[in-house]
């Protein structure tokens, strides 16, 4: 008797990935007093900064409240096909998780806004003061720096399925090369070409809603492993 195929388990980026753009960096842009942000920006690219130390800084800068900040992400539309792929899931008992270095509570109001609930998120954290945000970092780890939350670490008890990896930026890429299929664009495509690694490219995720009909849509996984 064949043996059965390991079932599929769904990562997914947040900003840029279930998004059209990056929303945090929107927000960065829109509610910093002042440049600094930038120069942050530019010293995390370097290599000057850790990406904690970098959006500790940025946060901590903002000045908006939290119902100011929440009505401003009023606009933010989730990709129309992940409710699509949350469904597919849903109905084969296949766990889907967004892995994110935004801010957990940021990612659940954006997407109760979009009538999606019941998705675990695994961000940073963030409480508000007034006109002052405090961001905290539970799932940061020294040893990887590029990523306020290591990423890599959230996929490790998932290690006997087939994980679905989806991404963008310079932040995704342990996780990626931890995957079995990645889709990626942007930043992390640029990444593993420099690795000549594979992965599925995408603009959207129609691509990665088709890939799970085709290739798990009746319960049965490919066999090929991509990265």
């Amino acid at each position: 008797m064949p043996s059965v195929p390991p079932k599929p388990v769904l990562f997914f980026d947040f900003d840029n990935t279930l998004t059209s753009d990056d929303v945090l960096d929107r927000i960065i842009e829109r509610f910093s007093p002042d440049e600094a942000w930038r120069d942050w920006e530019n010293d995390w690219q370097d290599g000057h900064l850790s990406a904690q130390e970098c959006l500790s800084r940025q946060v901590g800068n903002l000045r908006v409240s939290r119902g100011e900040l929440f009505e401003y992400l009023l606009q933010v539309r989730v990709d129309p096909a992940f409710p699509a792929i949350v469904d597919w899931a849903g109905s084969r008992r296949v766990d889907v998780i967004i892995v994110s270095d935004s801010f957990a509570p940021l990612i659940r109001h954006m997407l109760r806004n979009n009538g999606i609930e019941g998705v675990p998120v695994i961000a940073n954290d963030l409480e508000f003061s007034g006109e002052r945000l405090i961001p905290s970092f539970p799932h940061a780890d020294p040893a990887c720096a590029r990523s306020a939350n290591a990423k890599a670490r959230h996929l490790l008890p998932y290690r006997r399925q087939r994980v679905v990896f989806a991404g963008d930026g310079h932040s995704d890429l342990d996780a990626a090369l931890a995957s079995d299929i990645v889709f990626a664009k942007s930043t992390l495509a640029r990444e593993l070409d420099a690795l000549s690694a594979a992965y599925h490219p995408f603009d959207n995720l129609e691509p990665v809603l088709n890939f799970l009909h085709k290739n798990f849509g009746q319960g049965r996984a490919v066999g090929l492993r991509l990265v």
